[in-house]
């Protein structure tokens, strides 16, 4: 999205940088924490020879995440499909604990060519049960006096999913498009709209989630394929009067496992004395359940799942980035959100467990999955030479 410098029409030339990010992530009662280093490189080679990205993180992973399990009162011991085995409380969500570590090395070049500025991505990403590569073609191309800019690419990726359960390793594939335009409406107004299709294919299955059916559990089934839709709306305005600009973001998901999603985001950027910038956010999020979700089955189906990240629920975040020229060239950048997630369906805990030919016996006050609340941190350092 455009930032206060283009909005108002003063355009900013290109520039190397080297920049060094940090961010944790932490959800609430113990659940999952991210600890995320990255290195981002921007190298201007000049016209002739272009530019080129490249960019490596790492990623440390721990905490605990539901099993898919149905909340009981009883203190249970839950095995996860991994084997990890785990406590749940009196009317708590089954957790199981886990931990792992990523790393990602990315790496894009891109040359301007008259009107079109081209580009190529690829990426690569290691971690003890997943592989993942990727590879995309895009361009830009500016039309309408430098007013207009129409936008577009390809992405390909070809994953290997390996659960450490098992010496079977299963392919996941997706390839996906996107077409947009970008229209400056004025000296301080610009306008964003792409659409975009991605077509997965494979083995699109959580392979550590149970799901509770009749007496026991099984592991969830998906769909070997998924296709996903995505409308976005960015709009920015300079306010000239008082050094800042707002950008409002606009994003609606669908897809054919039955999702729909709608999200609604603020960002603003206000220039202070001496060189620095507050930057406060607000979002908000929403969706609805995927058709073959639900907490609990009376009888097997052909698709099924648990995952509450696959359950209706909705969201609300608020943030805050302070950013200021240390000395020529380098910036520094602080910033921290809180989120606030709640499932649309809370779940009553079983008072008492199903058994042969009877149904359970739901009793006490409803409880979700989805119900987290998260916090991130980031620090970032930048240098422009």
């Amino acid at each position: 999205m455009a930032g206060a410098g283009l909005l108002s029409g003063r355009m900013l030339q290109a520039q190397s940088s080297v920049e060094l990010r940090y961010l944790f992530y932490g959800e609430s009662d113990g659940r999952t924490q991210v600890q995320n280093p990255n290195l981002l490189l921007h190298q201007d080679l000049g016209a002739a020879l272009g530019q080129f990205d490249l960019m490596l993180s790492h990623d440390t992973v721990s905490g605990a995440s539901p099993t898919g399990g149905y909340p009981t009162l009883a203190v249970t011991t839950t095995t996860s499909a991994s084997g990890n085995r785990s406590t749940s409380a009196s009317g708590q969500i089954p957790m199981v604990l886990y931990s792992d570590q990523r790393n990602g090395q990315s790496l894009g070049y891109s040359r301007r060519i008259g009107a079109h500025l081209p580009r190529i991505d690829l990426s690569h990403s290691v971690e003890k049960d997943y592989i993942a590569r990727g590879f995309g073609l895009s361009d830009a191309w500016t039309m309408a006096g430098g007013r207009g800019t129409l936008h577009y690419g390809l992405s390909w990726d070809n994953d290997t999913v390996a659960p450490v359960t098992s010496l079977l390793r299963f392919p996941k594939r997706s390839r996906g498009f996107a077409l947009g335009w970008t229209w400056i409406l004025g000296e301080d107004d610009l306008v964003d709209v792409s659409l975009s299709r991605t077509k997965l294919e494979g083995d699109l299955n959580e392979p550590y989630l149970i799901v509770p059916v009749g007496t026991g559990t099984v592991p969830e089934r998906r769909p070997g394929t998924r296709t996903r839709d995505a409308l976005l709306v960015k709009q920015g305005h300079y306010f000239d009067d008082w050094d800042g600009a707002l950008k409002t973001t606009y994003r609606f998901y669908t897809d054919d496992w039955g999702l729909r999603a709608h999200t609604l985001e603020f960002d603003y950027d206000q220039h202070l004395d001496d060189g620095w910038i507050l930057s406060p956010e607000l979002r908000f999020y929403t969706q609805n359940a995927a058709s073959f979700y639900g907490a609990y089955f009376t009888t097997p189906q052909k698709f099924l799942s648990a995952d509450y990240r696959l359950s209706a629920f909705h969201s609300i975040q608020v943030g805050c980035a302070l950013s200021t020229e240390l000395m020529e060239g380098l910036t520094l950048r602080l910033g921290g959100t809180y989120q606030i997630q709640q499932g649309s369906h809370p779940l009553t805990p079983m008072a008492v467990a199903p058994t042969a030919g009877s149904l359970p016996v739901f009793s006490g006050p409803g409880t979700s999955a989805a119900d987290v609340n998260a916090t991130t941190f980031s620090v970032g350092l930048k240098w422009q030479y």
